[in-house]
């Protein structure tokens, strides 16, 4: 057992945002608001001695899949307790300035909608898990279809990729609700040749082993002389 843990170069984490990549220090956290401001990744380095990295899901089977081989500008969009997005730009994981990036289902897309437990309301999360609760899950790919348009719209990518077990439980009714909806879009703008493609993300990214996965690589990446992670 020993010689086992003397192998390990460092510890990959992936859990739901918000957070700080940077200095892998916990927000808001989807479902457990208490984490605000813990320091989780000093705290594990401490606890394991070896270094870790702090990350989103998201992040993490975003970072997975272009590492298998999802090329150009993607984004993936997660469905289960919450929902976000792995953005992935030019092949690059995009997390932003604050790496904040991917909070996807925190726009307000129903102005005085219902209350979010980000505590706005009409967020695209509340307004997708309400339909969902109801049973009605055309609503609820109606409803991310128009989030992921916007998405589309203001970043030009390529695809959208989707996964997360609440997607994966029915699947096909989620890809072809989103992807009606970007293709209206594409239409109303005159070129509904160009729509961007939704398909469900190979492999079963969003599940634990995807996720996992990612997250390896967030830290084997600088090892193996990656610069895209």
């Amino acid at each position: 057992m020993r010689g086992r843990v003397s192998r390990l170069l460092g510890v990959g984490v992936a859990l739901p945002g918000p957070l700080d990549h940077t200095r892998g220090v916990l927000h808001r956290v989807t479902g457990f608001p208490e984490w605000d401001g813990f320091p989780l990744r000093d705290a594990l380095a401490r606890r394991l001695g070896v270094p870790v990295v702090v990350d989103k899901d998201t992040n993490a089977a975003a970072l997975g899949l272009a590492v298998a081989g999802e090329r150009g500008s993607f984004a993936y969009l997660h469905l289960g307790t919450g929902l976000g997005a792995g953005l992935v730009i030019g092949g690059r994981v995009h997390r932003g300035t604050r790496t904040g990036a991917g909070e996807f289902g925190h726009q307000v897309i129903q102005l005085d909608g219902p209350p979010c437990s980000c505590g706005d309301r009409g967020c695209v999360e509340a307004l997708c898990l309400a339909a969902i609760g109801r049973g009605d899950v055309a609503e609820a790919a109606r409803v991310l279809g128009a989030a992921a348009a916007n998405l589309a719209g203001l970043l030009d990518i390529d695809q959208i990729l989707l996964g997360g077990r609440t997607i994966a439980a029915t699947p096909d009714p989620f890809v072809a609700g989103a992807a009606a909806v970007l293709a209206a879009r594409a239409a109303r703008e005159g070129s509904p040749d160009l729509a961007v493609p939704v398909r469900l993300a190979p492999g079963g990214s969003g599940g634990p082993a995807g996720v996992a996965e990612g997250a390896a690589h967030l830290l084997l990446g600088p090892v193996f002389g990656r610069t895209d992670v």
